[in-house]
């Protein structure tokens, strides 16, 4: 099961929520991957996280180390060419900042979990049905 950036930031951002339930406690049921740039977005807003969280700078470090001990990152430079440029052509009229996660779960041939309405409606309408959303996770998670 491929993550996006959104199902990490909230993983974070409400650690005794759902979604920190389920990436932390679903070893037995799925496998959690995502690109290794998603290290790059989370510096990138690491002040936003803190402001957000009310966590401390040590305290979002350790839930961050907590939460990819359950993510595998894959490097995005593995993916084919071919791969990268379907995945561009689905994301890029909704938002080609999903074209990683798009690539990554076309690789591995594994659904991808994002809370992103606008990229599920999207790609949904290209008749892409391996996508889940949190409460589908929560119900897999729950019949195994």
């Amino acid at each position: 099961m491929v993550v996006d950036t959104n199902i990490i930031f909230s993983g974070i951002l409400s650690p005794e929520g759902t979604i920190s339930d389920l990436l932390l406690n679903s070893t037995e049921a799925f496998d959690f991957y995502a690109p290794s740039l998603v290290l790059e977005e989370l510096k990138k807003h690491h002040t936003k996280l803190l402001q957000l969280s009310g966590l401390s700078d040590d305290d979002l470090a350790f839930l961050k180390r907590i939460l990819f001990r359950k993510i595998d990152l894959i490097d995005i430079e593995t993916f084919s060419i071919t791969t990268w440029e379907k995945a561009i052509e689905l994301t890029g009229d909704i938002d080609e900042y999903d074209a990683p996660f798009v690539a990554l779960s076309m690789a591995l041939d594994a659904p991808l979990w994002t809370g992103d309405k606008k990229l599920i409606n999207g790609l949904q309408a290209k008749g892409i049905d391996w996508l889940f959303t949190t409460e589908e996770i929560k119900n897999l998670r729950n019949e195994i």
